[in-house]
This record gives structure tokens, C-alpha cells and sequence, in this order.
């Protein structure tokens, strides 16, 4: 009994003068991208052309080269060697800008091309007033681009040939376009803010740059899945391919959404008489019945949206603050596992870059930001 009671002392002043990382205080955090500290490292300002940007995404095929979407000026900022002491960046404004990129809320890569490397889309958040020089008419949706340097923002640049820019595809049935996901070839989804709706566009073939025909354009809409539009607070998405769940930052109504875009059970209604066919298309649909539900609520204005190895990020931009969840097996639920605080005044868009770091965008203070945890 002695021998115990002794042994047990010296196991208690062990305990007592042992470091705290040596009783168990260093588990990992729940969300690697937070750590259980972090610093927020700024990538690009004002300097580098930012003006209220609302979007980031890093090119799929080139490593640490981030683009930034710019609001004020219908423009992509793009930044080479991403925190690196080489670092540079150029601002890129089409042309034709005015209608193709006006009031840009959200960009995403989307397929690789031949001839104009990996293509992307854009949504805009406008009714089409070509910067407030019309009146608007809501000839407005996705625009498709090239990434190629040697044809983004150089090819048809007032010309006088009677092509429209560097822009190789658009479709115009979604004013006040507030975000928007790739799926697969030249498939976009689409947060309609004019008519609260979730479309799907096809662009199908591109008409090349400056062209105009959208012909062969297939357009569905959603409407059983209705969403809620904040002027000025872009509603970012983003698809989980390997399982066709699409989620949506639905800023107005406070809530993060999911929807299955590989239901097998949806019916289709043709609306090629509807009015908000604004151009010809090959199809003009309307889709009923997707599976879709809601997947976190009472958010202060969820904005930007990424996904990684499971779990959800949401910024929210009523109060600069990140959000993540542990997603279910079937991606259609979530847990909460932890948030942070920003510094940022006006959070957006949100994208996950190398070694896994958490990239936004302060559309209050036009920074790019890293997360380093």
C-alpha cells in the first residue's frame, strides 16, 4: 500500500509540472483551414486594380495564379505566384466589358479548351444597362470566357470588325445573376436573382470570340427551388461533382441550400412562349420536382462557398465571419464544427487555393486574403 501510495504522488507532481502539450492539450483543431489560431495574410489590395472585388478563383492550370472579379469595374485582376516574393499581377478589362462582365458578382472555371485554355464563366448582377448608359432591358445571364492571356481581354478590343470582344459565349434569360457553379463541358448552374430561381445553362458549342449566335443554347429552370436575392450581396455556389449536390449561399433568406442536379425524377415543361426568352435557343424548359432541401439556417447574409474533403466553408457577410460544417455521407445534412472572425468589412467570395489555405475576397476593403492557420 505504501509502495502505491507513493507511486502516486510522484505520478501527480509529474502531471503538475509536465507541459501542458504533454497531457493531451494539442489536439487537432477541428478545422485544419482555422487552426486553433490564425493569421490573415493580405495577397492583393487596391495596388493591384481591386475594386470591389466580389469573386476569386484559382486557375485550374496554372499553379498559384489567382483570379479576382471586380464589380466597379466590370474587370479580372490576376495574380501570378501567389504569395511568393515573385508575385505579380495585371488588370484585364474587356472591351466590350459593359454588357459581358457589367457589375460581375461571381466567375468559375470551368473546362479545358484547345485553343482558349481552361474556359470560365461569369454571372452579373445587372439588368443590362451598359453601366447605366441604357435603360435596363434584362438582356443579361452567363458569359463564357477564354483564360488564354493571348485572347482574354486582347482579341476584338474595338476593332471596328463588328465583333464583340473576347468573350466566346453568352445567354441572356437571368438578370441580377448572383452566382454561378460549373458541372461538367460547357454546363453552368445559375443563381437567377430577377426571378429568384436556380437555372441551368448549356452553352453546348462556343460561338467563338466576339460571335453572337446562341442558337444551340439549352436553358432549364428550376423554379421549384426558389431563392432569395440581397441586391449587392452576391449568392456564390458551388457543385460537388462526385455526387451532383449543388450548394447554394442563398444570402436573402439566410440559409445555406443543397440540390440534387442528378435526380432522375424531374419532370420537364416546355416555356419556349415565355417571356423571359429574350434570343433563340435550342431548348427553353422548366423543371419540376428535383430533390432539393435546406442545409443550415440562420446565417447573417451567406455569401462566398467552398467545398473540400467533406466540409463546407460559408462566409457571412453581414458580420465577416467563416463558417464550417462536416457534411453527411449523402451531403444532403451538416454539422457545424467551428467559425472564425475576419477582419473584413464586407466578405464574399471564398475559395480553398494551395496547400489547402482559405482564400476571400473584402469587397469592403478590396483585399484578397489568405487564411494561414
Amino acid at each position: 500500500m505504501a509502495n502505491r501510495r507513493v507511486a502516486l504522488i510522484i505520478l501527480m507532481v509529474l502531471l503538475f509540472y509536465l507541459p501542458l502539450s504533454a497531457v493531451g492539450n494539442e489536439s487537432s483543431p477541428a478545422v485544419e483551414q482555422f487552426g486553433h489560431t490564425f493569421e490573415e495574410v493580405v495577397i492583393a489590395d487596391y495596388t493591384d486594380a481591386l475594386n470591389e472585388p466580389r469573386d476569386l478563383e484559382f486557375h485550374p492550370g496554372k499553379a498559384n495564379e489567382l483570379w479576382v472579379a471586380n464589380r466597379a469595374t466590370d474587370s479580372i485582376t490576376i495574380v501570378e505566384n501567389v504569395g511568393m516574393d515573385n508575385q505579380t499581377s495585371q488588370n484585364r478589362k474587356d472591351a466590350y466589358g459593359n454588357h459581358f462582365l457589367e457589375e460581375v458578382s461571381s466567375i468559375a472555371f470551368g473546362e479545358y479548351h484547345p485553343e482558349f485554355d481552361w474556359q470560365w464563366g461569369s454571372a452579373q448582377e445587372s439588368r443590362n444597362t451598359y453601366d447605366g448608359q441604357a435603360n435596363p432591358n434584362n438582356f443579361m445571364g452567363p458569359a463564357l470566357w477564354p483564360s488564354s492571356l493571348s485572347h482574354f481581354a486582347i482579341e476584338n478590343q474595338n476593332t471596328g470588325n463588328g465583333l464583340l470582344g473576347s468573350h466566346i459565349d453568352m445567354l441572356h434569360e437571368s438578370p441580377y445573376g448572383v452566382g454561378i457553379a460549373h458541372d461538367y463541358d460547357n454546363v453552368y448552374w445559375y443563381n437567377d436573382g430577377y426571378y429568384g430561381e436556380l437555372v441551368r445553362y448549356d452553352f453546348q458549342e462556343d460561338h467563338d470570340t466576339g460571335e453572337h449566335d446562341h442558337s444551340d443554347g439549352v436553358v432549364r429552370r428550376y423554379s421549384d427551388v426558389q431563392l432569395t436575392h440581397s441586391y449587392g450581396t452576391p449568392s456564390h455556389m458551388v457543385m460537388d461533382k462526385s455526387n451532383g449536390i449543388l450548394y447554394i449561399a442563398d444570402a436573402g433568406a439566410n440559409r445555406v441550400v443543397w440540390v440534387n442536379t442528378d435526380d432522375p425524377t424531374t419532370t420537364s415543361t416546355n416555356i419556349m412562349d415565355d417571356a423571359s426568352r429574350l434570343e433563340p435557343l435550342a431548348e427553353y424548359s422548366r423543371i419540376g420536382g428535383v430533390e432539393w432541401g435546406i442545409l443550415a439556417t440562420g446565417l447573417n447574409l451567406p455569401s462566398g462557398i467552398a467545398l473540400a474533403d467533406g466540409q463546407l466553408f460559408v462566409s457571412e457577410n453581414g458580420n465577416g465571419k467563416i463558417v464550417a460544417y462536416d457534411l453527411a455521407s449523402d451531403g444532403k445534412s451538416a454539422v457545424q464544427l467551428d467559425k472564425i472572425q475576419t477582419t473584413a468589412t464586407s466578405i464574399m467570395g471564398l475559395e480553398l487555393g494551395p496547400n489547402g489555405h482559405l482564400y476571400y475576397v473584402d469587397n469592403g476593403q478590396d483585399k484578397a486574403v489568405r487564411i494561414d492557420p
